[in-house]
């Protein structure tokens, strides 16, 4: 709500004279003019950055990069081959007496008998057959399993927020003259009303995280895996393996006659020399045995996409946001000035009019020759110098503008 006071005073402007005698002028002297005049407040504009958006950073996403090469598969499987090793013999000689020397004395003590000599021992040997395949068709890998990254965006709500840009404070009003004033001059007596003025202010929109999700989670990277993707070749698999068959080669014998001595007949002396015959004989070095050899898969080239650089995050920094917010700040308070002296209407001349013009221009405030008049733009000079030297900047003559202009008077 805005609260009124009213004043009744008595005002003067330059061209105006003071139509009674106030009480409240220290050492008033009859014959001089005074004025007291109402300044406004004084305020300067100034320029604000107000934060908008916080600094933030961007990540982006680098995705997998590929690259077309070759690749192996096994077209045939490894598999396991059974070798046949003989048995190794080794031929050692053995002599067997056939006939003792007494036989040749006397062939009648003896007899002839039969007997069986291993010239060679039975052995094992083996009988191996190969690996049997067939052809199924296998999936074989063209394109590996690679990650996908994918980053959500960061989610922002608008929070209005009010600035002030001009402070509350309070200003002079005019009104119609006082029906109650006793001057005959309409403009001796009038009213001026003290109102409040409200601040004002502007209405801006921050912009606040609100996470990826909305619900201020910063997981901000969704990550998935693509299966790798095959096609189907054909491949030779084991499908019986190599298998080994024991078998037994038998024993060899030799059969010969040897000449024994008869039962109760007594050896004759001897006569000559004794028979014998030399045998050859088998022995076994090493026994026969089955060898196992790995043999390797058989592999084929084939055409697939390879992995060159997997997915990948790049973060960029962004920098915050503003916005300039033009603000009046209040200088100086305004209000009614002290009583001071000014020129009375009767002294202000033609020709000192000329010599605050000639000042005016000395200090670059009048364009153009001097013309002795009081017109709008010398008012306008003068005020616009009163506000340079901070004085009471109504455009009233009064000594304290004539003195800084060096105007004698």
């Amino acid at each position: 709500m805005l609260k009124h006071i009213f004043i009744l005073l008595i005002v003067c402007s330059a061209a105006l004279r003071l139509p009674a005698q106030p009480s409240d002028i220290p050492g008033a002297q009859p014959g001089k003019c005074y004025a007291k005049c109402f300044v406004p407040d004084k305020y300067e504009t100034v320029t604000e950055q107000v934060m908008l958006k916080p600094p933030s950073s961007e990540t982006t996403v680098i995705p997998a990069q590929f690259e077309m090469g070759t690749g192996n598969y096994a077209a045939k499987e490894g598999w396991v081959r059974l070798v046949a090793e003989p048995a190794e013999f080794e031929t050692v000689t053995d002599t067997i007496l056939i006939a003792p020397p007494g036989r040749r004395v006397a062939p009648a003590a003896y007899d002839s008998v039969q007997e069986t000599i291993l010239v060679k021992p039975a052995t094992k040997y083996y009988q191996t057959t190969e690996a049997q395949f067939e052809l199924v068709q296998e999936p074989v890998e063209v394109e590996p399993a690679y990650v996908v990254l994918e980053v959500l965006p960061e989610q922002y709500v608008s929070v209005p927020e009010r600035i002030e840009i001009r402070p509350a404070g309070t200003k002079w009003i005019r009104k119609k003259a006082d029906r109650n004033c006793l001057g005959a001059d309409p403009d001796d007596c009038f009213v001026w009303c003290l109102v409040e003025v409200p601040a004002q202010y502007q209405d801006i929109y921050k912009k606040e995280t609100r996470g990826c999700d909305g619900a201020g989670s910063t997981d901000c990277v969704r990550t998935t895996t693509v299966a790798a993707k095959t096609t189907r070749m054909p491949v030779q698999k084991v499908k019986t393996p190599a298998t080994a068959t024991e078998l037994v080669a038998p024993a060899e014998h030799l059969t010969i006659t040897r000449w024994v001595l008869r039962p109760s007949v007594a050896e004759p002396a001897a006569g000559g020399p004794a028979e014998y015959r030399v045998i050859a004989k088998q022995r076994m070095k090493k026994p026969g045995r089955v060898r196992e050899e790995q043999v390797p898969a058989e592999y084929k080239t084939i055409t697939r996409k390879l992995l060159k650089a997997p997915a990948r995050l790049s973060s960029e920094s962004l920098p915050a946001e503003y916005l300039t917010v033009t603000k009046r700040q209040l200088l100086r308070k305004g209000g009614f000035s002290e009583w001071r002296e000014i020129l009375c209407g009767e002294k202000v001349t033609g020709y000192t009019v000329k010599q605050i013009q000639e000042a005016l221009a000395a200090l670059g405030y009048w364009q153009g020759p001097p013309t002795g008049e009081l017109d709008a733009r010398t008012k306008t000079a003068i005020v616009q110098f009163q506000k340079d030297r901070e004085l009471p900047a109504d455009g009233n003559i009064d000594f304290e503008t004539l003195k800084a202009l060096g105007v004698s008077y």
